[in-house]
């Protein structure tokens, strides 16, 4: 929501005991992960990197169901949830191309979304990132944190790119009667809150 188009980084290699193939949901017995299997070599890219068991559907979508089945918002994602978990997926990056452009669609943002393999650049860390801007005409860069280590600033500024670090506080909300468990997956958020009241946390 604060940039104008996001990139998604789809061909960069896959990291282990990292998000990208797995969140966290919860019960009333507390938080969980939900993990998708995955296949091959630890420097695989995100986008080729195989799935392991095709039953991640089932088991995941069960969870769900038990997890969240009372819970307010329920009914409103159930269907579009279930058609999700009914789809049929061969890497990682398709599954988590299509649950990004899901919570995009529910909750109403229209950045657009293009993937780093289109763009057709090259480099590792810094110079990948620099270069997927140049291929897109930025003169901002927004990123986490987490890349403060990482990216050049000088060689930015020498491209006429500015960076913007943008600081990622989890949002505190209503989990029904249970305690609040904060960095869950925004599934638990869409289960307690309508769309509007996320979007809300999102822009402040």
């Amino acid at each position: 929501m604060a940039v104008d188009c996001f990139v998604l980084m789809d061909n960069v290699q896959f990291q282990k005991n990292g998000l990208q193939n797995r969140n966290q949901v919860r019960n009333k017995q507390g938080a969980f992960w939900l993990t998708i299997p995955v296949s091959g070599k630890l420097e695989d890219h995100i986008a080729d990197k195989r799935i392991a068991d095709a039953g991640w559907t089932r088991k995941h979508w069960q969870s769900l169901q038990t997890a969240y089945g009372r819970a307010p918002y329920w009914g409103q994602h159930k269907k579009a949830l279930e058609a999700l978990y009914q789809g049929s997926y061969i890497t990682l990056g398709d599954v988590n191309e299509m649950f990004l452009r899901f919570f995009l669609r529910v909750l109403e943002i229209d950045t657009p979304v293009i993937n780093l393999s289109s763009l057709n650049v090259d480099g590792s860390k810094s110079s990948l990132v620099l270069n997927a801007c140049k291929a897109l005409n930025a003169d901002c860069y927004v990123s986490g944190h987490g890349a403060f280590g990482y990216l050049d600033a000088d060689t930015f500024a020498e491209a006429g790119i500015a960076i913007e670090f943008m600081k990622s506080t989890p949002p505190v909300y209503t989990q029904g009667k249970m305690d609040f468990i904060s960095g869950l997956s925004m599934i638990d958020m869409l289960m307690h809150q309508n769309p509007a009241q996320i979007r809300t946390c999102l822009e402040n």
